[in-house]
């Protein structure tokens, strides 16, 4: 069936009886209706979102599921031309939406950042611009694990939800990575000097100006840490230490560890979703 005139002269009838075969729960015939509406373009998801608000529970389920499906193919198809053209510096914060949408194709982006320009401006009204490095962070630290509750989940580290943005930005839960790009994101609105640390086995985030360096663990509440903290974090995990791992992690280095960290994840439950995964880090790795 062609999208244009084929489509169009559907009749009334036509498409009741396309509603009724959503209601069906075999898988077969839901992905025989995924490739048909594939084809009728744009008037064919007209109709499954038509269907997935306003038709029969079951046509409903049915039309929902195949949307779900549709999106993420096309949300996959973006990150990975994204992947493939990025470059070292791009937008960390656009690339986390990217990502997010191959699971949540529906996300609203917008209301996620104007969240983030909210938390900006909070903290932006708790700053005098007169504190020194270190007091400025604990009034972030106050804010973000205080006032907020942003907090690890060392509950179920392993919830593929810690690795997406807008997950963590509405749980207020996370992993190293995750916690350290909201307080990164975050301090960006304010012109902080802040960067991530790629260290092996913990993120990490580092204020950096002449002659003032120290590091903070967003994991663990903003604790505030010395080099020296990190060389035994890195030993402790038997992974030995570099100077080199304490540089500032680049935007698509950071993307490259949450796409593995949810790769890991996605191995163990989710065999479609890690392959994809690991189309993403053959790209952000240039393997």
């Amino acid at each position: 069936m062609t999208e244009d005139r084929n489509v169009k002269e559907l009749r009334e009838g036509e498409w009741q009886a396309l509603a009724r075969l959503l209601a069906d729960e075999d898988l077969r015939v839901l992905n025989l209706l995924e490739e048909q509406f594939r084809g009728m373009g744009a008037h064919g998801l007209q109709f499954l979102e038509t269907t997935a608000k306003e038709g029969e529970p079951a046509s409903r389920r049915g039309a929902r599921q195949i949307l779900q499906v549709i999106r993420e193919g096309e949300s996959t198809q973006a990150f990975h031309r994204f992947c493939a053209h990025c470059g070292s510096h791009f937008d960390l914060e656009a690339a986390c939406w990217l990502l997010a949408k191959t699971r949540y194709p529906e996300l609203d982006e917008g209301a996620y950042h104007a969240r983030l320009d909210q938390m900006g401006r909070e903290l932006r009204e708790r700053l005098t611009g007169r504190e020194t490095p270190r007091a400025t962070i604990e009034v972030c630290n106050h804010y973000l694990f205080r006032i907020l509750g942003f907090r690890g989940n060392d509950q179920d580290y392993y919830d593929p939800d810690n690795s997406y943005l807008h997950r963590v930005l509405d749980r207020r839960l996370g992993i190293p990575i995750t916690l350290s790009v909201v307080y990164l994101l975050v301090a960006k609105r304010l012109n902080l000097p802040l960067h991530g640390v790629n260290l092996p086995g913990h993120f990490l985030l580092k204020w950096q100006t002449e002659g003032v360096q120290f590091f903070i663990d967003p994991f663990h509440q903003g604790q505030l840490r010395q080099e020296e903290d990190c060389r035994r974090m890195c030993e402790q995990l038997a992974m030995g230490f570099h100077p080199a791992y304490l540089a500032a992690a680049t935007p698509r280095q950071v993307l490259l560890r949450m796409c593995r960290n949810l790769q890991a994840i996605y191995k163990e439950s989710d065999a479609v979703r890690a392959g994809k995964l690991q189309r993403f880090i053959s790209l952000l790795a240039g393997e």
